[in-house]
């Protein structure tokens, strides 16, 4: 009876490799590997920032042509992220990777809302999109606002305005009691 299992484990141990090898196991997704750095970034409001990702190919053969996309979210769920704003080049079609290479992309954002979000790239095989995607790991992204009395100059026209329209008023005020 134990040898009965032993040989049971062996037989299922030598298929569980056989699989392994053949690269089976990793049939139904893309075989390729995405790494981000840095994996924390810290900026403010309006400023742009890069960062990159490295797809790896494991395997003995060369990939088919790959598509990378860059996908951007709140980690919040009261800050609404249009990921166009962010970035205007967020699918780069990186054609095939040779057995063993690796190809590097460096995505450039700017900073559009303030908050905590995290990115991710998520690649396709253009033949096969509907297989599973290899992603990076989530990169987060703290984006302290700027609070500021003055943005972008408009402070004395806030005040000027009424103060002028006040003046004006008074003006026309006047000139009626005069009359």
């Amino acid at each position: 009876m134990a040898l009965g299992r032993a040989l049971a484990h062996s037989f299922a141990a030598v298929v569980v490799a056989l699989t392994l090898a053949s690269g089976a196991a990793g049939a139904g997704a893309v075989p390729v590997t995405v790494t981000a750095k840095p994996t924390q970034i810290s900026t403010q409001l309006g400023d742009s920032f890069v960062f990159e990702t490295t797809i790896t190919n494991p395997t003995g053969s060369e990939t088919e042509a790959l598509i990378a996309h860059l996908n951007l979210l709140s980690l919040r769920n009261d800050v609404y992220v249009d990921p166009e704003d962010w970035s205007p080049n967020r699918t780069r079609y990186i054609g095939t990777i040779p057995a063993g290479q690796s190809r590097t992309l460096t995505w450039k954002l700017k900073a559009v809302n303030g908050g905590s979000l995290a990115a991710y790239v998520a690649v396709l095989q253009e033949a096969s999109p509907t297989l599973p995607p290899a992603t990076s790991q989530a990169i987060q992204i703290d984006i302290a606002t700027r609070d500021t009395l003055n943005a972008g100059g408009i402070l004395p026209l806030a005040l000027g305005i009424p103060a002028a329209l006040a003046l004006v008023a008074g003006g026309i005020r006047i000139t009626r009691r005069r009359q």
